[in-house]
């Protein structure tokens, strides 16, 4: 899909288009989680989250390229998560 919208945004009218993908976010949600089973899993899974700052950083870095460069997916994982 996005490179559909390069093409078609960014070939025809110079609009970049990227898509942002990430991983498990640590947005503290897991703490709001009231099933025990659930919160439990929830908080295993974000013990490995990464920080929106972090997300932050490298969707600043997708859209800082050249004018001429497009990251066209970023996919950003936990480096320590295994599923």
């Amino acid at each position: 899909m996005t490179e559909s919208m390069r093409k078609e945004l960014g070939v025809r009218e110079g609009i970049k288009a990227s898509t942002i993908s990430p991983g498990v976010i640590g947005t503290g949600r897991a703490d709001k989680v009231t099933d025990p089973v659930g919160r439990t899993a929830a908080r295993e899974l974000n013990a490995l989250a990464i920080s929106p700052h972090s997300v932050a950083d490298a969707v600043v870095h997708a859209l800082d390229q050249p004018a001429d460069a497009t990251v066209d997916d970023l996919i950003i994982s936990p480096t320590r998560q295994n599923r």
